[in-house]
């Protein structure tokens, strides 16, 4: 509408399928179920389980919701009304069809919305519209100046209300420079495009993100871009390798900058009645996770120098399931020397296989034929210390966050069955599973 004069969108979904409440097409059954009764409640008291916590599962009402099938059915007697309505419309539309279409930007639609924009995300929240529709909005009109980006070491929260930003992460501590005036900023923002007081200044850059790290490190700063990703980034490729156990932690499978040549491949049973957990807590060691046999894990050796990441992490895959359709799930986390594996950045990286060639179409597996599968692993800007290590955790289910697949192939909202399958990883000289890694050198970009 005319009247817009300029647009502030906060820590956003951005598209459904892949996003939330389906990331990378897998139903966010736990956490979706949780902020429907968020929404329907009006106060905190409210809850009768703590919002955002994985151990709901143990919760009497809760945990039979989370395991119930048909999925469509899961929410009966935890949510009610127009939430429960909605909750099984949503479960019923899981490809990205005409369902959609009206809440998701074409590019087209895009580079029509010709107005100044300030968009904030923080490296601590799962939502990844912020930074793929700055990219977006980057490549369709790399001309336009009046559009901001700003991201912090911040978890959802954290990116509107500034007085929370003393809070940790986990094993992350927030450091003292983390905390940024926001309503001062917005209100630069404002005086700026709807005042028309061309002399205020909105932030030093078009873009301006925090690079976390260890404490002492020449991480823990600010640095300003013209764009993002930022001008200088070097995409490397960190290739997976394993004598056949990977599942043997945690000296199993290994991480180099290395091509593999041909190595026996990594397999794991994934039975989606025992799904493998997700983090109960976010950011604390993820080890006792690791350690299942449902899990494979690859490791790099110390590092010599700092690695700092920013932008997005992309997992190229290259496995073989012997069931009609399952999950792939990764995980990159830093490796400290007294052996923590601690996440660095927050995402729930995924991808049901049927989705492999597009959200909006259904291809189903060829029992036992390796196929490449393109994961997005989620964006960061974190260094990793030197003498520590980069991990991959490859596992099928990240349960109760999200819903585990049955393997069988058939329609996720109405599905009973379930069946065990055997997943196959590939690393060899022409099958070379690896990991694109967006690396910068601090010292060579802008304070």
């Amino acid at each position: 509408p005319d009247a817009l004069k300029c647009i502030m969108p906060t820590a956003f979904v951005g598209n459904c399928a892949s996003g939330f409440p389906f990331i990378g097409g897998v139903p966010a059954r736990g956490i979706l179920m949780q902020w429907y009764k968020v929404a329907d409640i009006g106060s905190w008291d409210e809850l009768d389980a703590p919002y955002g916590d994985m151990n709901v599962i143990k919760h009497p009402v809760w945990g039979p919701a989370l395991r119930k099938r048909p999925l469509i059915d899961a929410a009966d007697g935890v949510l009610y009304d127009d939430k429960l309505a909605s909750w099984r419309e949503v479960m019923s539309h899981p490809l990205d069809d005409e369902y959609w279409q009206p809440i998701h930007f074409t590019d087209e639609e895009l580079s029509d919305l010709d107005r100044p924009m300030f968009i904030t995300d923080g490296w601590y929240d799962m939502t990844v519209g912020p930074i793929d529709y700055f990219q977006r909005l980057e490549r369709i009109n790399p001309t336009k100046s009046e559009r901001y980006l700003l991201v912090g070491p911040w978890d959802h929260t954290q990116t509107f209300r500034s007085q929370l930003h003393d809070n940790s992460h986990g094993e992350h501590k927030m450091p003292d420079n983390g905390a940024v005036d926001l309503l001062g900023q917005r209100i630069a923002f404002f005086d700026r495009y709807l005042k028309g007081d061309k002399n205020t200044t909105v932030q030093a850059d078009q873009v301006r993100v925090y690079i976390t790290g260890a404490p002492g490190s020449d991480a823990n700063v600010w640095r300003n871009f013209a764009t993002f990703p930022a001008p200088g980034t070097e995409e490397r490729r960190l290739y997976l390798h394993s004598n056949g156990s990977a599942y043997n932690f945690p000296q199993g499978g290994t991480l180099s900058w290395n091509t593999p040549t041909n190595e026996p491949t990594d397999s794991y049973i994934y039975d989606p009645d025992l799904p493998t957990p997700c983090e109960a807590e976010p950011f604390r060691d993820r080890r006792d996770i690791e350690i299942r046999a449902d899990v494979l894990t690859y490791t790099t050796q110390p590092l010599d120098a700092p690695l700092t990441i920013l932008g997005e992490i992309r997992l190229i895959l290259h496995a073989a399931s012997d069931a009609p359709d399952t999950d792939w799930f990764a995980m990159v986390t830093e490796v400290f020397p007294d052996g923590k594996s601690v996440a660095f950045y927050a995402a729930l990286p995924a991808l049901r296989s049927r989705y492999r060639q597009g959200f909006d179409r259904e291809v189903f597996l060829t029992p036992n034929e390796p196929r490449e599968f393109r994961i997005s692993l989620g964006s960061a800007g974190h260094q990793i210390a030197a003498g520590h290590r980069i991990r991959l955790s490859i596992f099928s289910a990240n349960f109760p966050a999200c819903d585990p697949n049955t393997n069988t192939g058939n329609p996720v909202a109405t599905d009973r069955e379930t069946r065990v399958a055997k997943q196959t990883i590939f690393h060899s000289t022409d099958r070379a599973s690896h990991i694109l890694i967006p690396i910068i050198d601090l010292n060579k970009v802008h304070k």
